[in-house]
């Protein structure tokens, strides 16, 4: 099995969220996130509207889901349909290795 994880644009959540719903994967979990890579914080107005500034960090999201291997391309796929325009800095997707499953609820462990 393998763990997905994305870091997308807050702007792209509804269509990476549809997406993955298409694929019937099970389920996937997202949390909100900041960070900063290449590209510079897009500038903001302030709270009344009357002045713009530049935050430190992006504002993104991480969502991840543990699907079979043979879904990966799929999922992976469908996460760059939904998310990339072509340009720089729009996030990245991060593919690795489960090695342990352990369900809380049962306490037992479960073939990954």
């Amino acid at each position: 099995m393998k763990r997905i994880e994305a870091i997308i644009p807050q702007s792209k959540m509804t269509d990476t969220f549809s997406a993955m719903k298409e694929l019937n994967i099970g389920g996937f979990t997202y949390y909100d996130s900041k960070g900063r890579g290449v590209n510079p914080p897009a500038a903001v107005h302030s709270g009344r509207g009357t002045s713009l500034y530049t935050p430190e960090f992006n504002a993104n999201l991480t969502v991840f889901t543990v699907v079979d291997d043979a879904t990966v391309e799929q999922v992976v796929n469908k996460i760059l349909a939904s998310t990339s325009t072509g340009l720089a800095g729009e996030g990245k997707i991060f593919v690795s290795d489960i090695d342990e499953i352990i369900d809380i609820g049962t306490k037992t462990k479960e073939k990954p």
